[in-house]
């Protein structure tokens, strides 16, 4: 008989990643169980942490942005991505003291983004290419607008401590875009969801190995994150329970508030991969922002069988 497998997931202390946390703590409460694994499950700081913790084999499984996920297959990581993690839930926001009355106000400064690779960056491109704006780095002097890539923990600090006016605002995962504007230091510009509903942003991702040999212990694990999906679902017509409050570490009002405004969905039946979209994202990235030359098989990265299994046997 195998031995039971030990499941290693990253993920950052983002709303994105509240089913990550919903598991740990209910595991942690023996208010849910795991018989065919061990489930270790650790919080990180930034995209690069994570990526590199994936690469060196210090985790083995990952809630990921999509597109990063697609990187790290496409540079030969062996990973499968078995469900999207949420749908919707970033807010972009503005620098107070900013004068920017319109998408022509970024002109000449510099935005926030979680990562080049990352549904934040792509939906950054698509709003500033409608108004004639190109993104780039620093070093582009082409660019129009600066994006540069921060830790979104970082994000409200940087935009507090920025004496220069340099940073217009930043694009992110919550709780960070509330926490700025409760600092007065942001104004809330929209929604995520109001530029795609119910958009990807970020999957799960899980060392094929593990898929192949632990297939039972696997779908086990999935039920976990499909049972505590629903049970954030329901979460947003209520009051918060603890554990969100901790994992975003916040009061309750603003846990309701994050959960209800920033527009982010764990509907079961939205987090089965859909290759159709990753396509898109791929094809969006490779063409119009130029971010990679890489052929993605995605048939060879995706597998939506488990969570599909799993969400129609309604076992969970």
């Amino acid at each position: 008989m195998k031995n039971n497998p030990c499941f290693r997931i990253g993920h950052l202390k983002i709303a994105d990643h509240l089913i990550a946390g919903c598991v740990h703590a209910r595991l942690n409460e023996k208010q849910a169980f795991s018989d065919l694994s061990d489930i270790k499950i650790t919080a990180m700081n930034s995209w690069v942490q994570v990526c590199d913790a994936l690469r060196h084999g210090d985790i083995n499984a990952a809630f990921i942005s999509a597109p990063l996920a697609m990187e790290l297959f496409a540079a030969g990581l062996d990973i499968k991505i078995l469900m999207f993690t949420h749908r919707s839930g970033s807010i972009m926001v503005k620098s107070k003291t900013a004068d920017i009355k319109g998408l022509g106000g970024f002109r000449g400064k510099t935005i926030l983004i979680p990562s080049e690779f990352s549904i934040q960056a792509m939906l950054v491109h698509r709003l500033l290419a409608s108004a004639g704006l190109r993104p780039g780095t620093h070093d582009d002097d082409n660019a129009d607008v600066t994006w540069q890539a921060a830790s979104p923990a970082l994000m409200p600090e940087m935009l507090m401590n920025d004496q220069t006016g340099e940073i217009a605002g930043f694009v992110v995962a919550e709780p960070f875009a509330t926490r700025a504007v409760q600092q007065g230091t942001a104004v809330k510009l929209f929604t995520s969801h109001s530029l795609w509903k119910n958009h990807p942003c970020c999957v799960f991702v899980m060392d094929t190995f593990f898929t192949q040999y632990y297939p039972e212990a696997v779908k086990e694990l999935i039920g976990l994150f499909v049972e505590s999906a629903r049970m954030l679902e329901a979460s947003k017509t209520g009051e918060p329970d603890l554990y969100i409050q901790h994992f975003l570490d916040t009061d309750t009002e603003t846990a309701a508030k994050i959960l209800s405004d920033a527009c982010i969905c764990f509907d079961p039946s939205l987090l089965v991969p859909d290759i159709n979209i990753f396509t898109m994202i791929h094809e969006y990235m490779k063409t119009s922002m130029g971010m990679t030359a890489r052929t993605n098989e995605l048939d060879c990265l995706v597998d939506r069988s488990i969570i599909a299994e799993t969400i129609s046997e309604g076992s969970v």
